[in-house]
């Protein structure tokens, strides 16, 4: 790791909605105090350190004085669960109060994000949507919009099932990303969202493609700020990867300036 690159903790965070510690991977500038703060949520089947064990995500982030938090989540869908934990209070207050107090920071909604991979896409817009007095910027790399209807959230076993209850269930039509968006337009109008940035791959799942298309669609139709693209590439690291300082990017653009 260079000199210039961000120096990376674990940071335990406390609880109260899960009753229970869990570790949140942290990324902070080298010899510089944050200006903000990015939060990076996993996707399914992996865990809070999988992002930086599979990149130099602290020397892609390097250039920006942005700290990047990247909590556990589990298979949460970061939403409040049908079982009954709530995952989203965690990730949207919890989180950021346990990074912040760390951090000795107060940043305040234009210098806070939050942007997260597949399940963890699926989880950036629904905090963003659902929170959106608290994040300037929404990021999501191939966003697994439609986990609530998908097969990997009906069959026997999945790990997504106390999150999302049975089919049918009021959980699976309350975090729907479209019913979220509902009711944030509802709440502050297209002017009071984030900023929203999101991409898949080509070769993805037909079923993420198209979720990603009618996002773009309903954004666009509602007057929601918001960039969207498809480009070269699968549902796997290597298109994360090649990805990420796009998102980067984006995230420190929108709370730092160009």
């Amino acid at each position: 790791m260079s000199a210039s690159s961000h120096t990376i903790e674990i940071l335990s965070v406390a609880s109260s909605a899960l009753r229970r510690s869990l570790p949140c991977t942290l990324l902070l500038p080298r010899g510089r105090a944050p200006e903000a703060v990015l939060y990076l949520l996993h996707g399914g089947y992996s865990h809070h350190s999988e992002w930086t064990e599979r990149m130099d995500l602290a020397e892609m982030v390097s250039g920006w004085p942005l700290a990047v938090a990247l909590p556990e989540g589990e298979s949460s869908l970061w939403v409040h669960g049908h079982d009954g934990r709530n995952w989203e209070h965690y990730a949207a207050v919890e989180v950021p109060e346990a990074v912040e107090g760390r951090l000795g920071l107060a940043p305040g909604r234009e210098r806070r994000a939050v942007a997260g991979v597949s399940m963890g896409g699926l989880g950036a817009f629904h905090l963003g949507l659902s929170h959106p007095g608290r994040y300037a910027a929404v990021a999501s790399l191939s966003g697994a919009f439609g986990m609530s209807w998908w097969n990997i959230g009906r069959f026997d076993g999945s790990p997504f099932l106390p999150a999302l209850g049975p089919p049918g269930s009021g959980t699976r039509a309350w975090v729907d990303p479209w019913r979220t968006l509902e009711r944030a337009l509802a709440r502050v109008g297209a002017s009071g969202l984030p900023s929203f940035w999101f991409v898949t791959g080509t070769e993805d799942d037909r079923e993420v493609t198209e979720a990603h298309r009618a996002m773009h669609i309903s954004l666009g139709a509602a007057g929601v700020r918001h960039t969207c693209a498809e480009l070269p590439g699968g549902h796997d690291w290597a298109f994360w990867e090649r990805e990420t300082p796009r998102l980067l990017t984006f995230i420190a653009e929108s709370c730092l300036g160009p």
